[in-house]
């Protein structure tokens, strides 16, 4: 009896005392965003952290998020993190999917009806943010987001944001009228930013990689043939020489490639994040504000070079010194503030590695395989015309005006063909998906089904839906610039991200227990006293207290 006093007197101290380390209502929420940082990376990594990453570390780590979902891509995963929802609900199903009326590619943020392909906006997402929510509870609160890509910003502002900011090749950081506000407050900063990199660009052409690396980094340095593909493996790479003395460089087509995939593209999105701060006094307002960050480069490395070279190490030493450079802005505001960190997705080492370092891994032409599919049905059963457009997801889409009457038949052919293949692991079809209930809970135990289902739209999945086999890499690689590596599978190594929660005074807690990208939006929600509304993640009460209702 007296024990039992005893554990009911703690369970009731319990959420006191987590409670004495809640952070003050903050003035500020910042949501970071690492493209491509799967849990792999920060395991292999994290010993060597130094800078914002070993700050991170030292609040609230999950080592075991999910992006739950089986659409392990950009776009679809930064769209969970500030809804609180699967792709399911946002509609974000890929990067790009198929307009089942025309056959033709939709790009996640292009704008519907707008003439000008190069429009972008949130248009395609279905779900409110928290930028949302907090401005429907209080106007004042203010919502910017930057990013080293279009997609990234667009989908952690959502509907309301006061200003919305992506690097455009050759021009600098961008806005759009369709995306936020286009008003000379919003785009002069970004303008005087632009012109001051361009103009020091011009009199002293920039380092893409520091000259020495780490020793950790350069005992990784050795050559590789990815694809037909050879890479020298070496800091700096050989591409990245000689190409800067071109008098248009900072806007040419080859610089700009290596631009994206190097070690300077992350501390240019933390140079203009620090400027943004400043001009937006962020933080300082009367309400509380929403700062979101995506740094780009580790995917853009990762699909360059592939996660485990040299190239991937120096990464990851920059993104730990740029999220380091953010923090201590953030400390010289004077304002409480909470961060949170994640990643859209993971990511696989390129196959041929892989394999040297003995995991078994193939390289896959997706695109190949579906020729090979709509060739064996055009002859097996007489089409006029190929029945599938193959879409990046690793998704097969009818062509529109496809005979419904053949459908089913075309359909369970071309599943039993691909089931055959080798390196397909497993084949769905949309209406095998679509009568999986949504699941609740234990991200780490779903089933292939129940990934595939988190990622379902009834408009913009496609018609069959493959599995390749663990550690695949897509496409065939030939010269610098193409893919060498990737993600976009239903694989725990493409799930698997860091979520950290980070205040300062935090109590710094290590959880092992799986949590999933869309419990970060209500958790913010709770820290901020913001309604949220029911949607598939949960508060976190680890992290919140009794924030959380």
């Amino acid at each position: 009896m007296a024990k039992l006093l005893i554990a009911s007197l703690l369970a009731l101290l319990a959420p006191a005392a987590a409670s004495a380390a809640m952070p003050p209502r903050p003035k500020l929420i910042v949501m970071i965003a690492v493209d491509q940082f799967s849990a792999e990376l920060w395991d292999r990594y994290r010993g060597s952290f130094t800078g914002g990453l070993k700050r991170l570390d030292g609040g609230i780590a999950f080592g075991n998020g999910y992006q739950s979902h089986a659409a392990t891509e950009t776009c679809p995963g930064h769209s969970t993190m500030l809804t609180g929802r699967h792709p399911s609900g946002t509609g974000i199903v890929a990067n790009e999917w198929i307009d089942r009326a025309t056959g033709k590619s939709v790009y996640c943020v292009s704008v519907p009806g707008q003439p000008d392909a190069d429009a972008r906006g949130p248009q395609n997402l279905r779900a409110e943010t928290l930028g949302d929510w907090m401005k429907a509870a209080d106007p004042a609160s203010r919502v910017v987001t930057v990013s080293g890509k279009d997609r990234a910003a667009i989908m952690l502002a959502g509907h309301k944001a006061d200003a919305v900011y992506w690097w455009n090749d050759g021009d600098g950081f961008v806005t759009s009228p369709l995306a936020g506000p286009a008003t000379p407050a919003v785009t002069e900063p970004a303008a005087r930013f632009n012109a001051d990199v361009l103009a020091r660009w011009r009199a002293a052409p920039p380092a893409l990689w520091p000259a020495q690396a780490p020793a950790s980094c350069t005992a990784l340095a050795r050559p590789h043939v990815f694809g037909s593909f050879a890479e020298s493996g070496q800091i700096p790479p050989e591409f990245a020489q000689g190409v800067t003395d071109k008098p248009d460089f900072p806007a040419s087509k080859a610089f700009q490639l290596q631009l994206r995939s190097s070690a300077l593209f992350d501390p240019l999105v933390a140079d203009f994040a620090d400027r943004v701060i400043d001009g937006m006094k962020l933080g300082r307002g009367p309400a509380t504000d929403l700062l979101g960050v995506s740094f780009s480069a580790t995917d853009y490395v990762g699909h360059r070079y592939g996660n485990g070279g040299a190239e991937m190490c120096v990464q990851m030493q920059v993104v730990d010194a740029a999220i380091g450079r953010l923090l201590a802005k953030l400390d010289s505001l004077g304002v409480p503030y909470v961060v949170a960190l994640t990643a859209d997705h993971g990511g696989t080492d390129a196959a041929e590695r892989e394999t040297e370092n003995g995991t078994p891994a193939q390289r896959v032409d997706a695109k190949g395989l579906a020729a090979a599919l709509n060739s064996a049905l055009r002859s097996k059963m007489g089409l006029p015309e190929a029945p599938f457009i193959y879409a990046e997801a690793n998704e097969l889409f009818l062509r529109p005006g496809f005979d419904p009457a053949l459908a089913g038949p075309v359909t369970a052919e071309a599943v039993a063909w691909l089931r055959t293949r080798p390196e397909v692991a497993e084949v769905v079809t949309r209406a095998e998906v679509a009568a999986v209930p949504l699941p609740r809970g234990g991200p780490a135990a779903l089933s292939h089904a129940q990934r595939f289902r988190e990622s379902y739209d009834p408009e913009r999945t496609g018609d069959i839906l493959i599995s390749f086999r663990e550690r695949a890499s897509i496409g065939l690689p030939v010269k610098f610039g193409d893919s060498v590596a990737g993600h976009g599978s239903i694989w725990d190594y493409d799930r698997r991200v860091p979520i950290l929660f980070w205040w300062p005074g935090v109590r710094g807690r290590v959880r092992a227990e799986g949590i999933e990208t869309v419990d970060i939006a209500p958790t913010l929600a709770a820290l901020a006293q913001v309604p949220a509304p029911i949607v598939d993640g949960v508060c976190l009460h680890r992290v919140a207290g009794r924030s959380c209702r």
